[in-house]
């Protein structure tokens, strides 16, 4: 029997209607009115965003169909990928061994009629160089730059090497140009000369004149030479390779060639060199320096090959310079009433090298004469931005600090500030450098002070030519940026000092510094304005932060052992593996011997295969013989030389890892 049973169903009491006051029948139609008119309100809203909907989808139907038509955006900058193949590699390598033998005779042929010298070395060099043209140009100027590793007197020469190189062919450089720009010559350019007005190693430049009626100067990049400069870097890089095992310290070319080839790479990327002179005219307006500037570039017709600038016009700055030397009293009139004076000229030079290494985004690297170029009222015109450098911030107050230091006459303070610069130092005795240094700094002083001294005394040549000079003796290396900027730098001072022996370089430092303080107190103001920002309370949590996280690691530090075992566990795993390398390579020659034996006993004496591997590939008597071999042991002594010349460059070096971290 269910137990379910039924539940009468409560009916509530009906409540009693109200009488509606007077108004009340009105009130009730508006009401529905209301509700009924947003309802259509409402579905016109939805009808008209269906339709809207209906309209992007259909238009986005016809913006796909055309977006096959043309190229996509590309998704990451270009850039551009040079390789070389071994037959070219194999045929620079044997330009490479042709050019050694030949610098070899010349230099053995002065010693027989003792004629042997520094610089009659440089000058065998410089002449090799220009004689095999292409990549060599381009490597003989960027070694010129490392007097860290070469005898001043050869860098010296390797910079008068004179980059001239036949031209294009014009058909060449049509074709060129067209591809770059894909569309004809005619469309761009209402003129466009076929010779060039100048013709390097890496590009020619070429007049032309725009349908605008401007003038501009087509640089454009000589074909293949891209993996020219690949196959001379990968044949060098053999060369460097076998050096290794006995003349120079392991994986020290593997640094020389990161550089090199990053030096000659920079020269064939026209877009960097393109970036790089737009941002140096847009940081001078920024500072208000109108006596520089550098040539407009017409980006849309430039790319990696052809670059298309604007044409300048003037005086050439080694032209300026030849008529001070030779105090050409007529041309320097005619100069004077156009405002080209050169001891204007001079100071301006010494302040576009502080401006761009103390308060420019880079610095050019390569400020000779003939990439500048003097106009009326000696203002100045940069080119050729290929070679640029950059420093972090960290480098730029420590450049600062030097170049105060030596105008206040504070060698102490200026040899400190060269000490941090070369940060981490290798394993030298730092009190004897610091005393030599600072005797080469007090000399220099000495020459700048005296009213005797010539102009090349008073530049900053001699300075850091004593400072290359100690750096060599004690193994100090050195990063690019910083050779680039010391030769930058001698560069400015040395044409200065052309154009007015007189020049005072600290005390135009002091007036330069002046002008520095003035835009960095107006900087500074700027910053103190803009503390109580709210985008600033970002920085106070960061600081907070890194208050924290300082503290904590300083707790660490005093919770922790003082010693490291750090360098003497990488030193033994690099000896250990250095020995096993060795060990295996002389294993690998001895299993290639007994097969080898064994080959020749199947091929010649008709012998099994069975049997003649058990004999002369798993015989220990077969072994002993190879291993007792005079040829073997002859190559067991000189892969032991090398792994312990090898070890022995290491321990001489510098753990910089363990030199620049602590405990923290």
């Amino acid at each position: 029997m269910s137990s379910l049973r039924a539940v009468p169903e409560k009916v509530e009491p009906a409540r009693p209607v109200k009488e509606a006051a007077p108004s009340s029948p009105a009130r009730v139609p508006m009401a529905r009115e209301q509700r009924v008119s947003s309802a259509v309100d409402r579905w016109r809203k939805h009808e008209a965003q269906d339709s809207r909907i209906e309209a992007a989808k259909a238009l986005g139907q016809q913006l796909r169909a055309r977006s096959w038509e043309a190229p996509p955006t590309p998704h990451q900058r270009e850039a551009e990928q040079y390789r070389a193949s071994i037959g070219k590699t194999l045929l620079q390598l044997g330009v490479w061994i042709f050019g050694a033998l030949w610098l070899l005779v010349r230099i053995g042929a002065d010693v027989l009629r003792r004629r042997d010298s520094i610089q009659s070395r440089g000058q065998h060099l410089r002449r090799l160089i220009e004689r095999a043209g292409g990549t060599w140009i381009k490597l003989g100027q960027q070694m010129a730059i490392r007097v860290d590793l070469l005898p001043y007197p050869v860098a010296q020469e390797l910079e008068k090497m004179l980059d001239a190189a036949p031209p294009i062919p014009f058909s060449q450089v049509r074709e060129i140009v067209e591809r770059s720009l894909q569309r004809p010559i005619a469309e761009v350019f209402s003129e466009l000369s076929a010779a060039p007005v100048g013709s390097g190693s890496v590009a020619c430049v070429y007049r032309a004149v725009l349908h605008g009626g401007e003038e501009v100067a087509v640089k454009v990049r000589r074909p293949g030479v891209g993996s020219l400069f690949a196959a001379d870097m990968r044949a060098l890089g053999w060369i460097l390779g076998l050096a290794e095992l006995w003349f120079v310290p392991p994986g020290y070319s593997r640094q020389l060639l990161h550089e090199l080839s990053t030096m000659l790479y920079e020269e064939l990327d026209f877009v960097r060199e393109a970036r790089y002179t737009e941002l140096f005219q847009d940081r001078m307006d920024k500072l208000g320096q109108r006596f520089v500037r550098s040539p407009r570039v017409y980006g849309e017709l430039s790319n990696h090959e052809v670059l298309v600038t604007e044409f300048v016009s003037g005086i050439w700055l080694k032209d300026l310079i030849s008529a001070a030397e030779r105090k050409d009293e007529p041309g320097l009139s005619s100069l004077a009433t156009l405002g080209i004076v050169p001891r204007k000229v001079a100071r301006r030079l010494l302040k576009i090298a502080r401006l761009c290494a103390q308060e420019g985004l880079f610095f050019h690297a390569d400020l000779h004469p003939a990439n500048v170029m003097v106009q009326p009222d000696s203002r100045l015109v940069l080119i050729d931005f290929g070679s640029c450098g950059a420093f972090t911030a960290r480098e730029r107050r420590v450049w600062r600090e030097i170049a105060d230091a030596q105008a206040n006459e504070d060698v102490g303070r200026m040899v400190s500030a060269v000490l941090a610069l070369l940060e981490p130092l290798p394993a030298v005795d730092v009190e004897e450098f610091s005393r030599k240094l600072e005797g080469i700094f007090w000399q220099d002083l000495y020459a700048n002070k005296s009213r005797t001294s010539r102009w090349w005394e008073r530049t900053s040549a001699n300075l850091w030519i004593g400072f290359f000079k100690l750096a060599q003796e004690y193994r100090v290396p050195m990063n690019l940026n910083t050779l680039r900027m010391i030769r930058s730098t001698m560069l400015s001072d040395s044409l200065a000092a052309r154009l007015e022996p007189r020049i005072d370089h600290y005390r135009e430092y002091r007036r330069y510094e002046v002008q520095l303080g003035r835009r960095m107190r107006e900087r500074l103001n700027r910053k103190l304005d803009s503390l109580s920002e709210d985008r600033s309370f970002i920085r106070y949590e960061q600081f907070y932060e890194a208050a924290v996280a300082g503290f904590y690691r300083v707790q660490r530090f005093l919770d922790s052992s003082t010693y490291r075992f750090a360098v003497t566990e990488r030193t033994v795993s690099f000896a250990l593996s250095q020995a096993l390398r060795a060990g295996s390579w002389l294993l690998l020659g001895a299993l290639t011997v007994r097969v080898g034996a064994a080959v020749v006993g199947i091929t010649r004496r008709g012998q099994g295969a069975g049997e003649a591997f058990a004999t002369e590939v798993l015989s220990g008597q077969a072994w002993g013989q190879t291993l007792l071999s005079p040829l073997f042991l002859g190559a067991v002594l000189l892969a032991l030389a090398v792994t312990l010349r090898g070890i022995s460059f290491r321990l001489s070096d510098k753990d910089r890892e363990a030199g620049s971290r602590t405990a923290l």
